[in-house]
């Protein structure tokens, strides 16, 4: 029994000092306009996915080797599928009602759906069954910053219809709406982590007027502030394996991509460049 209890705790150990496999999507505007670079597994180096003189931004992960990214040539905004092993571009069709000039859609890598927000709705695409429904069509104010959920039929998104900026989650499958954060702060912009007991968000409930990231866990409500600047902490994200948060800010002058490690509980910045660097998507 007490080898059993030995190698289980080895086990656990291990699997905790697993080092991060994450692969962090992002844009930026290094080079003179904006492109889509990868950090890949490990932290191995930056590499450019885009080189064009066009502009891309809002890169999202469709599958392990495919991505998504919005391009804009002149007045002209294509959406496009990117596989970054065999670099095939190809282009994607804009939704029916709504062309996407700001964000780009957010696909589920748990089923076939797709969200996207278009003038303060949310929009839920289901190619299986060829639907494309508005979840938010009962509520009133603005809708936005979508994401997904730990479970397939659980989505999240930020809206301002009780009077302020909250972070709700909403089951696509029973329609229960559940407003997470109910606070009088502007909450906005949440990620729920993979094992689904925490939400990490942005919010000024600290300091009026100053975005930081702020981690609850979505059981007992508890909330814990991560960042403390004087800077802007915005889009935060999880890792995969529940220890890391990624996340833009500009506490160093510009905009930058950091990590808060939950174990460590210390921040590392990942990128050092005088250009715009945000909007970390994670695989």
């Amino acid at each position: 029994m007490k080898i059993y209890k030995l190698l289980l705790f080895l086990i656990i150990y291990l699997v905790g000092c697993k080092p991060t496999s994450d692969r962090i999507l992002f844009s930026s505007n290094r080079n003179g306009n904006s492109d889509i670079y990868l950090i890949g597994k490990k932290g191995a180096p930056i590499k450019q996915i885009t080189s064009k003189e066009s502009e891309e931004w809002s890169p999202v992960w469709i599958s392990k080797n495919e991505i998504s990214y919005l391009s804009q040539k002149g007045e002209n905004i294509s959406v496009l599928k990117h596989n970054i092993k065999t670099n095939e571009v190809s282009e994607l069709k804009h939704p029916e009602n709504c062309l996407l000039d700001d964000k780009n859609r957010v696909y589920s890598l748990k089923s076939d759906k797709q969200l996207y927000s278009c003038k303060g709705e949310v929009y839920l695409i289901d190619n299986k069954n060829k639907k494309n429904e508005n979840v938010t069509e009962e509520i009133t104010g603005t809708a936005n910053y979508i994401g997904w959920g730990q479970s397939i039929n659980e989505i999240t998104f930020t809206s301002n219809h009780e009077g302020n900026n909250e972070i709700y989650i909403l089951n696509i499958a029973t329609n229960r709406l559940r407003n997470i954060t109910n606070n009088k702060a502007n909450d906005e912009r949440g990620d729920i982590s993979p094992d689904g007991r925490f939400i990490v968000f942005s919010s000024d409930r600290f300091e009026k007027g100053n975005q930081d990231i702020v981690i609850q866990n979505l059981i007992t409500n508890d909330v814990k502030r991560i960042t403390a600047t004087k800077g802007t902490e915005l889009i935060a994200r999880w890792s995969t394996n529940n220890n890391r948060i990624y996340y833009g800010s500009n506490k160093d002058g510009n905009w930058e991509l950091y990590y808060y490690d939950l174990k460590e509980e210390k921040a590392v910045r990942l990128t050092n460049n005088e250009g715009f660097d945000g909007d970390p998507r994670i695989n």
